[in-house]
Order: structure tokens, then C-alpha cells, then sequence
């Protein structure tokens, strides 16, 4: 049984059970999880970087 994080309603966050299980691949000494992607990957680490800027950015009155 896996959990599994998704978006709730109201911008929060809600757990689901996934009955099957996760596929584990060990990647030079560290387990990995073969996973599908929900999602378009292509942008996420810019979109990511540029959301915690911005935080960032309005934590310190910028």
C-alpha cells in the first residue's frame, strides 16, 4: 500500500491509497521510484525555482 499526495480543494493537500505497488530500482546505492508522471515535466524545475524566488523575494519585503 502506498500513499499518495495530490492537490486538494482550496489550495491544501489530500492522501490517496494506491493498492498496487511502487516498482523500486537501486541507482548506485540509493532506491529510486519508477514512476509514471501526472503531469508535463518539461517546466517544472523552472516553474519550482521560480516559485520559491518568489516567496523568497516577498519574505524579505522585495
Amino acid at each position: 500500500m502506498t500513499l499518495i499526495v495530490e492537490k486538494g480543494e482550496k489550495g491544501g493537500v489530500q492522501l490517496r491509497v494506491e493498492s498496487k505497488p511502487t516498482t523500486l530500482i537501486e541507482k548506485d546505492g540509493i532506491l529510486v521510484a519508477h514512476v509514471t508522471a501526472l503531469g508535463d515535466l518539461a517546466n517544472a524545475t523552472r516553474n519550482e525555482r521560480d516559485r520559491r524566488v518568489f516567496d523568497l523575494l516577498q519574505r524579505v519585503g522585495l
